[in-house]
């Protein structure tokens, strides 16, 4: 018995560092962005998801003063606009990572550690429309490039949506969240086990 629960225990624990591991959580502090680049980048989110969604989108938006926004699909999926270029999550990782190779000049070292640690977990999906079917999702080969805009209005809303961001933060870091609760619990678990 006590067996199976250090197993259980081990196990939990595992799959909560696992799930940190893959989630990225790069935040940039909206403050630190140009008022006119956030601008952009809501108009560029706000086009890559009606990319996304085929042109009918029941719901899109982007406040460019809080960086928060939702991308609702007139299906009704939300897509996962955090793995596509030109998004806000996207451009906020671009940032952080322009921002971590300014801090490191003259330091390849450090250089290298912005490419692993914030590079790399840059979106590299150009936007495409996304079609679903009742077996599976396929995006198409059509890709986007950013829209050039000046004083460009984006529509917003206090509305709750099925996806929001109030930074690059993906909604699917809830998981990583929800490990550390995991996690606590398996180490108490294990603890007891020992006694």
């Amino acid at each position: 018995m006590r067996q199976n629960i250090i197993f259980v225990a081990l196990s939990a624990l595992t799959a909560a560092v696992a799930a940190q591991s893959s989630n990225s959580n790069l935040t940039v502090p909206v403050d630190s962005v140009n008022p006119t680049l956030r601008n952009q980048w809501c108009v560029a989110q706000y086009n890559t998801c009606k990319i996304l969604c085929g042109m009918s989108v029941s719901k899109n938006d982007c406040d460019p003063t809080t960086l928060e926004w939702s991308c609702t699909c007139s299906s009704g999926v939300s897509p996962a606009v955090e793995e596509y270029e030109q998004t806000v999550p996207f451009l906020m990782c671009e940032f952080a990572f322009d921002t971590c190779i300014a801090n490191h000049p003259n330091d390849s070292q450090g250089q290298d550690k912005c490419e692993t640690d914030i590079r790399d977990k840059c979106a590299t999906k150009p936007p495409a429309a996304i079609k679903v079917s009742s077996s599976s999702a396929a995006a198409t080969t059509s890709a986007a490039k950013p829209t050039q805009t000046k004083d460009t209005a984006v529509e917003t809303s206090a509305a709750p949506a099925s996806s929001t961001s109030e930074s690059f933060a993906a909604p699917t870091n809830a998981a990583a969240f929800l490990g550390n609760g995991v996690a606590a619990a398996a180490a108490g678990v294990f603890a007891a086990a020992l006694l």
